[in-house]
Protein backbone atom coordinates (compact mmCIF):
# COMPACT_ATOMS: atom_id res chain seq x y z
CA UNK A 1 0.00 0.00 0.00
CA UNK A 2 1.58 3.16 -0.98
CA UNK A 3 0.07 6.55 0.11
CA UNK A 4 -0.88 9.01 -1.56
CA UNK A 5 2.11 11.39 -1.80
CA UNK A 6 1.46 14.87 -2.69
CA UNK A 7 -2.88 14.57 -0.34
CA UNK A 8 -0.80 13.33 2.55
CA UNK A 9 1.94 16.26 2.08
CA UNK A 10 -0.83 18.62 1.35
CA UNK A 11 -3.09 18.13 4.60
CA UNK A 12 0.27 17.43 6.71
CA UNK A 13 1.24 21.35 5.44
CA UNK A 14 -2.45 22.03 6.03
CA UNK A 15 -2.82 20.41 9.58
CA UNK A 16 1.02 21.03 10.69
CA UNK A 17 0.41 25.06 10.10
CA UNK A 18 -3.32 25.27 11.50
CA UNK A 19 -1.78 22.98 14.63
CA UNK A 20 1.33 25.64 15.01
CA UNK A 21 -1.28 28.51 14.94
CA UNK A 22 -2.80 26.77 18.26
CA UNK A 23 -5.45 24.68 16.54
CA UNK A 24 -6.74 21.28 17.33
CA UNK A 25 -6.99 19.84 13.90
CA UNK A 26 -7.00 16.43 12.49
CA UNK A 27 -7.21 14.42 9.18
CA UNK A 28 -7.94 11.46 8.69
CA UNK A 29 -5.26 10.69 6.02
CA UNK A 30 -2.62 11.41 8.89
CA UNK A 31 -4.18 9.70 11.15
CA UNK A 32 -4.50 6.74 8.98
CA UNK A 33 -3.47 7.03 5.12
CA UNK A 34 -4.51 3.31 4.47
CA UNK A 35 -8.53 4.40 5.28
CA UNK A 36 -10.46 3.22 2.86
CA UNK A 37 -7.89 0.68 1.19
CA UNK A 38 -8.58 -2.60 0.01
CA UNK A 39 -5.88 -4.03 1.76
CA UNK A 40 -4.33 -1.60 4.21
CA UNK A 41 -0.85 -2.30 5.24
CA UNK A 42 0.05 0.72 7.68
CA UNK A 43 3.26 -0.86 8.75
CA UNK A 44 4.94 -0.33 4.85
CA UNK A 45 4.37 3.40 6.41
CA UNK A 46 7.52 4.66 8.27
CA UNK A 47 6.72 7.91 8.59
CA UNK A 48 9.19 10.85 9.26
CA UNK A 49 13.19 10.28 9.65
CA UNK A 50 14.24 11.48 12.73
CA UNK A 51 17.63 11.05 14.11
CA UNK A 52 17.97 7.09 15.49
CA UNK A 53 15.62 6.13 12.98
CA UNK A 54 11.82 6.85 11.77
CA UNK A 55 8.56 8.60 13.55
CA UNK A 56 5.54 6.38 11.85
CA UNK A 57 3.05 9.09 14.08
CA UNK A 58 2.79 12.10 12.31
CA UNK A 59 1.40 13.70 15.45
CA UNK A 60 4.43 12.76 17.52
CA UNK A 61 6.90 13.88 14.76
CA UNK A 62 5.14 17.10 14.19
CA UNK A 63 5.68 17.43 18.22
CA UNK A 64 9.06 16.37 18.24
CA UNK A 65 9.67 19.22 15.24
CA UNK A 66 7.77 21.82 17.57
CA UNK A 67 10.43 21.61 20.42
CA UNK A 68 13.04 22.14 17.92
CA UNK A 69 11.60 25.20 17.30
CA UNK A 70 9.52 24.68 14.31
CA UNK A 71 8.05 27.85 12.63
CA UNK A 72 6.42 26.37 9.64
CA UNK A 73 5.28 23.53 7.52
CA UNK A 74 4.98 23.60 3.56
CA UNK A 75 4.14 21.98 0.67
CA UNK A 76 5.73 23.06 -2.53
CA UNK A 77 5.22 22.44 -6.10
CA UNK A 78 7.36 23.72 -8.81
CA UNK A 79 7.58 23.93 -12.62
CA UNK A 80 11.12 22.47 -14.45
CA UNK A 81 11.56 25.32 -16.99
CA UNK A 82 13.57 22.31 -19.00
CA UNK A 83 9.65 21.28 -19.61
CA UNK A 84 9.73 24.36 -21.85
CA UNK A 85 12.06 24.29 -23.86
CA UNK A 86 11.43 22.09 -27.33
CA UNK A 87 14.85 21.93 -28.28
CA UNK A 88 18.16 21.59 -26.45
CA UNK A 89 16.52 21.70 -23.24
CA UNK A 90 18.46 21.79 -20.02
CA UNK A 91 19.12 18.60 -17.57
CA UNK A 92 15.72 17.92 -15.77
CA UNK A 93 15.97 19.60 -12.10
CA UNK A 94 15.93 17.03 -9.45
CA UNK A 95 12.00 16.25 -8.09
CA UNK A 96 11.74 19.02 -5.31
CA UNK A 97 10.99 17.27 -1.63
CA UNK A 98 7.62 16.88 -0.66
CA UNK A 99 7.91 18.92 2.28
CA UNK A 100 10.44 21.33 3.80
CA UNK A 101 9.93 22.60 7.66
CA UNK A 102 10.94 26.31 8.66
CA UNK A 103 13.29 26.76 11.59
CA UNK A 104 14.96 30.08 12.39
CA UNK A 105 18.01 30.47 9.95
CA UNK A 106 17.31 27.11 8.68
CA UNK A 107 15.13 24.88 6.06
CA UNK A 108 14.75 20.85 6.72
CA UNK A 109 13.31 19.51 3.41
CA UNK A 110 11.43 16.13 3.01
CA UNK A 111 11.39 13.94 0.46
CA UNK A 112 9.34 10.77 -0.54
CA UNK A 113 10.62 7.68 -1.20
CA UNK A 114 9.56 3.80 -1.67
CA UNK A 115 12.41 2.08 -0.46
CA UNK A 116 15.45 1.94 2.05
CA UNK A 117 18.81 0.71 3.18
CA UNK A 118 18.25 -2.74 4.96
CA UNK A 119 19.38 -2.30 8.87
CA UNK A 120 20.92 -5.87 8.67
CA UNK A 121 22.67 -5.48 5.33
CA UNK A 122 22.74 -4.89 1.89
CA UNK A 123 19.91 -4.57 -0.41
CA UNK A 124 16.83 -1.86 0.10
CA UNK A 125 13.44 -2.61 1.89
CA UNK A 126 10.11 -1.40 0.68
CA UNK A 127 8.21 0.63 2.07
CA UNK A 128 6.89 4.38 2.00
CA UNK A 129 8.14 7.27 4.15
CA UNK A 130 10.02 10.47 4.09
CA UNK A 131 13.39 10.83 4.36
CA UNK A 132 15.71 14.22 4.64
CA UNK A 133 17.54 15.34 1.84
CA UNK A 134 19.86 18.33 0.37
CA UNK A 135 18.26 21.25 -1.06
CA UNK A 136 19.09 24.77 -1.78
CA UNK A 137 16.00 25.72 -4.00
CA UNK A 138 13.98 28.36 -2.32
CA UNK A 139 10.70 27.39 0.41
CA UNK A 140 9.30 31.14 0.20
CA UNK A 141 5.72 31.27 -0.85
CA UNK A 142 3.61 34.51 -2.18
CA UNK A 143 0.59 35.45 -0.67
CA UNK A 144 -3.18 34.03 -1.70
CA UNK A 145 -3.62 37.73 -3.18
CA UNK A 146 -0.44 37.83 -4.85
CA UNK A 147 -0.85 34.53 -6.49
CA UNK A 148 -4.70 34.80 -7.09
CA UNK A 149 -3.91 38.21 -9.12
CA UNK A 150 -0.83 36.14 -11.53
CA UNK A 151 -3.51 32.71 -12.31
CA UNK A 152 -5.90 34.76 -12.51
CA UNK A 153 -4.01 37.12 -15.52
CA UNK A 154 -2.04 33.67 -16.67
CA UNK A 155 -5.26 31.98 -17.35
CA UNK A 156 -7.17 34.54 -19.12
CA UNK A 157 -4.13 34.87 -21.51
CA UNK A 158 -4.17 30.97 -21.58
CA UNK A 159 -7.75 30.66 -22.52
CA UNK A 160 -7.62 33.59 -24.85
CA UNK A 161 -5.05 31.52 -27.30
CA UNK A 162 -6.05 28.13 -26.72
CA UNK A 163 -9.74 28.67 -27.24
CA UNK A 164 -8.91 30.81 -30.77
CA UNK A 165 -6.94 27.60 -31.76
CA UNK A 166 -8.29 24.42 -30.76
CA UNK A 167 -9.98 22.15 -32.68
CA UNK A 168 -13.85 21.37 -31.43
CA UNK A 169 -13.90 18.18 -33.66
CA UNK A 170 -10.53 16.80 -31.49
CA UNK A 171 -11.17 15.18 -27.97
CA UNK A 172 -7.36 16.13 -26.90
CA UNK A 173 -7.89 19.93 -28.15
CA UNK A 174 -11.08 20.23 -26.31
CA UNK A 175 -10.26 18.77 -23.00
CA UNK A 176 -6.79 21.39 -22.79
CA UNK A 177 -9.43 24.78 -23.97
CA UNK A 178 -11.93 23.71 -21.24
CA UNK A 179 -8.79 23.14 -18.91
CA UNK A 180 -8.56 26.36 -19.46
CA UNK A 181 -11.72 28.03 -19.23
CA UNK A 182 -12.82 26.14 -15.84
CA UNK A 183 -9.67 27.59 -14.14
CA UNK A 184 -10.87 31.11 -14.78
CA UNK A 185 -14.67 30.00 -14.04
CA UNK A 186 -13.63 29.18 -10.30
CA UNK A 187 -11.23 32.03 -9.87
CA UNK A 188 -14.02 34.41 -10.92
CA UNK A 189 -16.55 32.84 -8.25
CA UNK A 190 -18.10 34.97 -5.59
CA UNK A 191 -18.07 33.05 -2.18
CA UNK A 192 -21.87 32.10 -2.93
CA UNK A 193 -21.12 30.27 -6.71
CA UNK A 194 -17.73 29.14 -5.39
CA UNK A 195 -19.61 27.25 -2.45
CA UNK A 196 -22.40 25.84 -4.56
CA UNK A 197 -19.74 25.19 -7.07
CA UNK A 198 -17.97 23.20 -4.38
CA UNK A 199 -21.31 21.00 -3.60
CA UNK A 200 -21.82 20.25 -7.05
CA UNK A 201 -17.55 19.20 -7.39
CA UNK A 202 -18.15 16.61 -3.81
CA UNK A 203 -20.86 15.43 -4.97
CA UNK A 204 -19.27 14.26 -8.89
CA UNK A 205 -16.27 12.99 -6.82
CA UNK A 206 -18.36 10.97 -4.78
CA UNK A 207 -20.16 9.21 -7.09
CA UNK A 208 -16.70 8.80 -9.15
CA UNK A 209 -14.97 7.27 -5.78
CA UNK A 210 -18.19 5.11 -5.58
CA UNK A 211 -17.77 3.47 -9.05
CA UNK A 212 -14.16 3.24 -9.00
CA UNK A 213 -14.40 0.94 -5.89
CA UNK A 214 -16.99 -1.34 -6.99
CA UNK A 215 -15.19 -1.69 -10.55
CA UNK A 216 -12.18 -2.65 -8.49
CA UNK A 217 -13.80 -4.80 -5.54
CA UNK A 218 -11.36 -7.77 -5.18
CA UNK A 219 -14.57 -9.79 -4.75
CA UNK A 220 -16.17 -10.86 -7.98
CA UNK A 221 -18.37 -11.19 -9.41
CA UNK A 222 -20.35 -8.34 -7.92
CA UNK A 223 -22.98 -8.98 -5.48
CA UNK A 224 -25.16 -6.44 -3.94
CA UNK A 225 -25.27 -7.89 -0.47
CA UNK A 226 -21.19 -5.90 -0.89
CA UNK A 227 -23.15 -2.92 -1.66
CA UNK A 228 -23.30 -1.10 2.09
CA UNK A 229 -18.89 -2.24 2.36
CA UNK A 230 -18.18 -0.83 -0.83
CA UNK A 231 -20.01 2.93 -0.68
CA UNK A 232 -18.65 2.39 3.50
CA UNK A 233 -14.61 2.22 1.43
CA UNK A 234 -15.64 4.65 -1.15
CA UNK A 235 -16.90 7.47 1.29
CA UNK A 236 -13.58 6.97 3.42
CA UNK A 237 -11.14 7.20 0.83
CA UNK A 238 -13.05 10.17 -0.26
CA UNK A 239 -13.20 11.52 3.13
CA UNK A 240 -8.83 10.55 3.43
CA UNK A 241 -8.52 12.66 0.24
CA UNK A 242 -10.75 15.76 0.63
CA UNK A 243 -8.17 18.38 1.30
CA UNK A 244 -9.88 21.15 0.62
CA UNK A 245 -12.22 20.14 3.40
CA UNK A 246 -9.03 20.19 5.50
CA UNK A 247 -8.79 23.67 4.19
CA UNK A 248 -12.28 24.54 5.41
CA UNK A 249 -11.69 23.06 8.79
CA UNK A 250 -8.31 25.20 9.30
CA UNK A 251 -10.29 27.72 8.94
CA UNK A 252 -8.12 29.24 5.84
CA UNK A 253 -9.88 31.74 3.47
CA UNK A 254 -12.95 30.64 1.28
CA UNK A 255 -10.12 32.38 -1.44
CA UNK A 256 -7.39 30.22 -0.78
CA UNK A 257 -10.05 27.20 -1.15
CA UNK A 258 -10.48 28.78 -4.33
CA UNK A 259 -7.80 28.94 -4.96
CA UNK A 260 -6.45 25.68 -4.37
CA UNK A 261 -9.15 24.59 -6.42
CA UNK A 262 -8.63 26.48 -9.36
CA UNK A 263 -4.78 25.22 -9.57
CA UNK A 264 -5.05 21.96 -8.97
CA UNK A 265 -6.35 22.05 -12.50
CA UNK A 266 -3.74 23.47 -14.11
CA UNK A 267 -1.45 20.94 -16.18
CA UNK A 268 -0.95 22.81 -19.59
CA UNK A 269 0.61 20.62 -22.23
CA UNK A 270 4.21 21.45 -22.49
CA UNK A 271 7.13 21.08 -24.52
CA UNK A 272 8.10 18.34 -22.65
CA UNK A 273 4.98 16.57 -23.82
CA UNK A 274 5.46 17.31 -27.32
CA UNK A 275 9.28 15.86 -27.57
CA UNK A 276 7.81 13.00 -25.84
CA UNK A 277 4.82 12.56 -26.53
CA UNK A 278 3.67 8.99 -29.48
CA UNK A 279 0.55 10.70 -30.52
CA UNK A 280 0.33 13.91 -32.42
CA UNK A 281 -0.77 16.76 -29.89
CA UNK A 282 -3.40 20.27 -30.70
CA UNK A 283 -2.01 22.10 -33.21
CA UNK A 284 -1.80 25.25 -30.66
CA UNK A 285 1.27 23.31 -28.71
CA UNK A 286 3.96 24.40 -31.47
CA UNK A 287 2.23 27.98 -31.91
CA UNK A 288 4.21 31.20 -31.80
CA UNK A 289 3.94 32.24 -28.69
CA UNK A 290 2.50 29.05 -26.90
CA UNK A 291 4.91 27.93 -24.95
CA UNK A 292 5.67 31.15 -23.06
CA UNK A 293 2.08 31.37 -22.34
CA UNK A 294 1.62 27.80 -21.09
CA UNK A 295 4.90 28.35 -19.11
CA UNK A 296 3.49 31.43 -17.75
CA UNK A 297 0.24 29.36 -16.86
CA UNK A 298 2.07 26.17 -15.35
CA UNK A 299 4.69 28.46 -13.19
CA UNK A 300 1.03 30.32 -11.81
CA UNK A 301 -0.61 27.12 -10.97
CA UNK A 302 2.45 25.86 -8.45
CA UNK A 303 2.67 29.78 -6.92
CA UNK A 304 -1.25 29.43 -6.74
CA UNK A 305 -1.16 26.24 -5.04
CA UNK A 306 1.61 26.53 -2.85
CA UNK A 307 -0.01 29.96 -1.68
CA UNK A 308 -3.14 28.04 -0.97
CA UNK A 309 -2.09 25.33 0.71
CA UNK A 310 0.51 27.06 2.85
CA UNK A 311 -1.40 29.90 4.03
CA UNK A 312 -2.05 30.72 7.85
Amino acid sequence: MSILVHLYAWQAAIVGNARLGGQDLRALMLDDPTAGAFFPRREDFRGFQVEGGFEPSYDAWLERMRAQGLVALRALQAVDPGDWVLTTPPPPLPRLPELVLVFPGRNVWYRHVHSFPARDGPGQVEGDGFVVVPETRSAEVMSVDAAERELLAATRDYVDFVDTRARRDDAADVIYAAMGRTALELLQDSEASFRERLVTLRDAEQREYRRRTKEWWPEKPYKKTQRPRILESADQSLRRDDYLRVMEEAGLSWRAVRLACAAQGVRPLSMFHERTSEESLPPFVQALGYAAIGERWARAGAQGLNAALNAR
